[in-house]
């Protein structure tokens, strides 16, 4: 059996085929584009998540570091 150099072929669809980037032709009409409505739910989904994170306490030893390093910069300015 005769030993291939790369990898092995028929496992990848897309083997031998080029990705085009915008740098390569792209137009703004071959851009693909998100129906509104699904921008809509995905800004919801991203706003829920957040603000959980936002309006978690902010961890004692995050506020002691913040504290120093509040003190330390009114001692050089």
């Amino acid at each position: 059996m005769a030993k291939s150099d790369g990898p092995p072929r028929g496992k990848n669809k897309n083997e031998g085929k080029k990705m085009r980037t915008a740098s390569q032709g792209s137009s703004a009409r071959d851009r693909t584009t998100i129906d509104p409505r699904i921008q809509v739910e995905i800004g919801k989904h991203l706003r829920a998540v957040y603000d959980d994170v936002i309006n978690e306490p902010v961890p004692d030893k995050f506020m002691e570091l913040l504290q120093k390093l509040e003190q330390s910069a009114t001692r050089k300015g």
